[in-house]
């Protein structure tokens, strides 16, 4: 699985937060199907009240997807974006998983 990592208009992404997306989204590279494209947009947003401000876009295509899969979160800190997201993004390819591995047992081929 490919991770791809930008910055919205130019916002540099701390090798922590980095490392720490790297390191959760590749436990799911054994339930994914190749060549599979994960793309994840960070943002800065500079809100005067409001504190949620730590967003990260997900974009992701894979074989089979017929429509490549959006998520988006938002929170205060990275880490914890990026904790949201992986929850959300992991429920769906197991889901997603499953209905392949049914398929496949009752014989029907792609």
């Amino acid at each position: 699985m490919q991770i791809i990592l930008k910055g919205l208009r130019g916002f540099d992404i701390y090798p922590e937060n980095k490392d720490y997306l790297e390191q959760k989204f590749h436990k799911l590279e054994k339930i994914v199907k190749e060549p599979a494209i994960v793309e994840f947009t960070f943002d800065h947003t500079k809100r005067e009240k409001g504190s949620l401000s730590k967003r990260i876009h997900l974009n992701f295509t894979m074989p089979g997807l017929k429509t490549p899969l959006h998520l988006e979160e938002i929170s205060e800190h990275f880490p914890e974006t990026i904790d949201k997201l992986y929850d959300r993004f992991e429920k769906f390819v197991r889901r997603y998983h499953e209905k392949e591995v049914k398929k496949n047992k009752k014989g029907i081929t792609k």
